[in-house]
């Protein structure tokens, strides 16, 4: 049995999932990411407990495909963005992974902020300025607050460049999480020096930088030891987790432009050239040619996870759901029904405002659905109703670990590329007409 692994490094979940060189979803592992809050503003994992994750999730996905750690045949990753940890010249964690709703770098600095505001920023880095859960705020804060872990910090660690060093021993990364980063020109496909020159870094101390889904080596025997995976298995570098999962679900084959449905709102795209969006991110996609442009809404389902605590807690989401599309269908008037209609409806009439974003004049006429909400047919009709668009829900609800599992096919040479690994891997389960009641 050949089986593909690809981790999905989440903020609440850590995913691992097997797939076949078909694309089947053998095996999935799904641990909690539970973090620690040593003081407001703070949030923090210890290294050691992301190995036990690792390996717990990996553990469990074997357990579901009936397989063992010798059947893998590729690795790769889909990431967070932003979260990171320091090590000294050993290569040893100085830190805790410092996670990206972390704001302990709040206020930032005068001069950051300012260089970050500047056009030519934006040009060079895709996104405009430094948030509060940017990384290179919380390095300041190092670097002002604990002088001394700062002065031995000989690395710069994100959790995808660390998780790449543990199985593989490379100190690379990949070029997708990394323009979160605010250092990277994407102009040039590189580090940006002057932003390291400007913010007061230095590059020597950050990971070199891959194409998304580049193959990075094998396995070594520290992935042996941690995780019980078989030294010399190829690896490739993944991506941010939206575009791991826009790759999983299909874009560029089944649909023009990726949505997400979880704790936000996102819409991924692929475009040519990288041009300055208000609200938009950008960062180099797979076939080295194209960028991906990403656009967040910060309310995703909590509504609908707030609403149904409060309203509605002695029924599943599945049963709500199905309820208000009786509603819908029937005219139903029952207050919490329509109540939830109007959050799903309202939803994803926000959604169409963040494609809009990404996608500018160009028209869509097929959206490819990740995430939570995918799973329900009555969001799913109302976004294709939102967005004047066919939405197509993937066959695999996992598309995050789908992509890095497609990355990992092409490292392998199981598929000759990662276009044509895509183009095998990735399916449709079904497709929702933009028609009312269709």
């Amino acid at each position: 049995m050949r089986l593909l692994l690809g981790f999905d490094l989440g903020t609440s979940y850590l995913k691992a999932g097997l797939f076949s060189p078909e694309g089947e979803l053998r095996g999935l592992g799904r641990v909690r990411v539970t973090t620690d809050t040593p003081s407001p503003g703070r949030v923090e994992l210890p290294a050691e407990r992301l190995h036990s994750l690792l390996r717990s999730g990996l553990d469990e996905a074997l357990r579901a495909a009936g397989a063992c750690a010798s059947d893998i045949a590729g690795v790769s990753y889909s990431s967070q963005a932003t979260t990171f940890l320091l090590l000294d010249a050993s290569d040893r964690p100085l830190t805790p992974l410092v996670m990206w709703p972390d704001i302990r770098g709040a206020p930032i600095e005068p001069e950051a902020a300012a260089f970050g505001a500047s056009p030519e920023f934006h040009r060079r880095v895709g996104h405009s300025g430094f948030a509060d859960e940017s990384v290179v705020p919380k390095l300041h804060w190092f670097r002002r607050e604990r002088p001394t872990i700062w002065a031995q910090a000989a690395r710069v660690m994100t959790i995808s460049d660390y998780l790449t060093f543990l199985l593989t021993g490379q100190r690379m990364g990949d070029a997708s999480t990394a323009a979160f980063l605010g250092l990277q020109d994407l102009q040039s496909s590189g580090w940006w020096p002057e932003a390291f020159a400007n913010l007061g870094l230095d590059v020597a101390k950050f990971s070199g930088l891959l194409a998304p889904g580049a193959a990075c080596g094998r396995t070594g025997a520290a992935a042996n030891k941690l995780l019980g995976v078989a030294e010399g298995v190829p690896f490739a570098v993944g991506a941010l987790d939206h575009h791991a999962a826009a790759v999983g679900a299909g874009l560029g084959s089944l649909a023009e432009v990726s949505v997400s449905t979880g704790t936000v709102l996102a819409a991924l795209a692929l475009v040519d050239r990288i041009e300055p969006v208000p609200g938009c991110y950008h960062g180099p996609h797979a076939d080295g040619r194209r960028y991906y442009r990403l656009a967040f809404e910060a309310d995703g389902a909590r509504k609908l996870e707030v609403y149904h605590r409060r309203f509605a807690p002695g029924k599943t989401l599945e049963e709500l759901l199905a309820a208000a599309e009786k509603a819908r269908r029937e005219g139903n008037q029952d207050p919490i029904d329509v109540g939830v209609l109007e959050i799903l409806t309202s939803a994803s009439r926000a959604h169409a405002g963040v494609v809009a974003q990404v996608m500018g004049s160009r028209r869509i006429a097929r959206v490819a659905a990740t995430g939570g909400g995918a799973r329900s047919d009555l969001w799913l009709r109302l976004k294709a109703e939102a967005l004047g668009a066919t939405v197509v829900r993937p066959a695999v609800a996992e598309a995050a670990c789908l992509g890095a599992a497609i990355f990992a096919a092409a490292a392998a040479g199981i598929h000759p590329s990662i276009a044509a690994a895509a183009a095998a891997m990735v399916r449709s389960a079904g497709e929702f007409s933009p028609v009312p009641g269709s």
